[in-house]
């Protein structure tokens, strides 16, 4: 197999300047040209969109970023990210379910659409909700459809009762039971996860990837 032209991290420079300065273009720019020189999706993914997602947060974090910019390199990076499912997206059956949502008033979803693209590359079938889902609909659907796995995402403190509320509901609705992953920046590790109803908790996409895989496999 030829070594890909550019490097996650020589891509990462470019992608991350452009969505700090609002440019679009020069965002895109940077995605189709590492997908040209060889990257495939999962690196782009994770050596690329989701480091810059990071360095994003954390501008916003210390007021280097207004709030208004970090909502237009997250909406950047979404275009980013569906092109790039668009083009690697298989229209496959029998493999694991994962519903992905986040809960109450939480907002932040972009990881949850990593996790669920990367697990559709994997074979699975993802049901992705996104962000403010009530508990109680949650529930329903997790009733209804039986996935394999769940796996919620909250990034502020005051939302992780909500996680709870909502894993709870799910415990409630009976066997078989889901596995629940939770990650996001509020989640401080497996007790914690644990003390919230969760089976699984990981620090990114790849790891929940991977957890998810060696659990369900």
């Amino acid at each position: 197999m030829t070594a890909p032209a550019a490097s996650a991290d020589e891509v990462l420079g470019a992608f991350l300047s452009a969505v700090a300065a609002g440019d679009r273009r020069r965002a895109m720019a940077a995605v189709d040209g590492a997908r040209k020189d060889g990257l495939d999706m999962r690196a782009i993914y994770l050596g690329v969109l989701q480091p810059a997602l990071r360095e994003v947060g954390r501008r916003w974090e210390t007021g280097a970023m207004t709030v208004a910019q970090e909502h237009l390199a997250t909406a950047i990076t979404q275009t980013a990210m569906s092109r790039l499912a668009g083009e690697q997206f298989r229209d496959t059956e029998g493999g694991p379910i994962l519903l992905a949502a986040c809960v109450g008033a939480e907002r932040h979803a972009l990881g949850l659409r990593m996790v669920c693209d990367l697990l559709e590359l994997e074979g699975w079938t993802s049901l992705y909700l996104g962000p403010t889902v009530p508990a109680a609909d949650l529930a329903r659907m997790v009733a209804e459809r039986r996935p394999q796995a769940v796996a919620l995402s909250v990034s502020l403190p005051p939302h992780l009762l909500g996680a709870r509320d909502a894993i709870a509901a799910i415990r409630a609705e009976g066997p078989p039971q889901p596995v629940v992953l939770i990650g996001g920046r509020a989640v401080s590790g497996l007790e914690m996860a644990e003390r919230l109803g969760a089976d699984l908790t990981a620090v990114d996409a790849g790891e929940a990837v991977a957890l998810l895989k060696q659990r369900l496999s």
